[in-house]
């Protein structure tokens, strides 16, 4: 998709280790500041899209409860469940075909009302892999194991990195602490894991305005059987970049001639960024810690939208943002933000 939209403005709540708001409180309060940071009223939105999923909310039809509060009872809305950057990715896909003028996107996830491991096993495959307990970490231990191969020196590594970004997000750690933070499976221990959190984000994306250009999206689903997937890398991150480059008008060189000023990958695990890596570059990296500050379910690659727009706006240039979902970055979406 090549979009002429807008980042006119962006609201966070969170990420908290356990937020004591409702869903609708949270998600209230970061509309408010979406709207103030966009200098617009409720009544300028024409359309809202929104991500959530149902499971990591504990609710049945977790969109329902938010409604009032987005402003969506007998108006337009979409909901998308799967990773936030998806939902931006089709409101930029309304607003650059003229269907509506300003649209509000929306993520929010309350992981501390669930037990993630749980429910992710129920999105796996039920004959196979539900009976032996298999979940979302069990499929991330399996990918790190695969990537590490003989490299005896991949865990230390993966410490460095997961270190870096929980001191960038403001934690007190250190690679050592890392390795020693107890096994997930595998070569990952669990400060090789982003913390789920809770939280809720919103963006506006509008036609006219002030802010980044909403350049491109790309987006690519892998297979769901993960014996019939290549494990030691995404291909499909890949696949995703390839599309938004070319609809973007970009040469597919940019990937690896640091042909982006940020690049805001949503890496959920320490191995995850070296998937990335090898597959983009850039300049500057997640400054903020990316979602070891915070790891929000559905809305992961939002808030990596959020910190992009902040940034663009203090620097300026190009950046990459990235968001996944799924057992082993199954699914893959990007967008390119370009400073105005």
């Amino acid at each position: 998709m090549s979009a002429m939209a807008r980042v006119l403005g962006v609201g966070q709540v969170g990420p908290a280790p356990a937020d004591p708001r409702s869903i609708p409180e949270m998600v209230w309060a970061a509309v408010g500041e979406a709207l103030a940071d966009a200098g617009i009223a409720r009544e300028s939105v024409d359309a809202v899209v929104t991500c959530s999923v149902d499971l990591y909310d504990g609710l049945t039809a977790s969109s329902l409860a938010i409604t009032e509060v987005i402003g969506a009872v007998l108006g337009p809305e979409t909901r998308i469940a799967g990773d936030g950057l998806c939902a931006a990715i089709h409101a930029a896909c309304q607003v650059s075909s003229g269907a509506y003028h300003t649209v509000l996107v929306v993520a929010h996830g309350k992981a501390s009302m669930v037990a993630h491991p749980a429910v992710t096993t129920w999105a796996l495959d039920p004959l196979w892999l539900q009976p032996l307990g298999v979940d979302f970490r069990t499929c991330a231990a399996l990918q790190a194991a695969v990537l590490a191969g003989g490299d005896a020196g991949a865990p230390e590594r993966w410490a460095g990195l997961a270190a870096a970004r929980a001191q960038a997000a403001g934690r007190d750690t250190d690679a050592a602490g890392v390795l020693a933070s107890g096994a997930i499976g595998g070569p990952l221990t669990a400060g090789m894991e982003a913390p789920r959190a809770d939280g809720a984000v919103a963006v506006l994306l509008s036609r006219d305005g002030d802010g980044p250009v909403f350049a491109a999206g790309g987006l690519d689903l892998d297979t769901h059987d993960l014996g019939a997937r290549e494990l030691s890398g995404w291909p499909g991150l890949g696949r995703a970049i390839a599309r938004a480059c070319e609809a973007a008008g970009l040469e597919a060189a940019v990937l690896g001639a640091a042909g982006f000023d940020l690049l805001e990958p949503s890496c959920h695990y320490a191995h995850e960024d070296e998937l990335f890596r090898a597959v983009v570059r850039g300049s500057t990296c997640s400054p903020t810690g990316g979602l070891f500050a915070g790891d929000v379910p559905a809305a992961a690659g939002l808030t990596r939208l959020v910190a992009a727009t902040r940034w663009l706006r203090e620097h300026g240039g190009r950046a990459l943002v990235h968001g996944t979902w799924g057992p082993a970055g199954q699914g893959q979406a990007v967008a390119i933000l370009e400073a105005a």
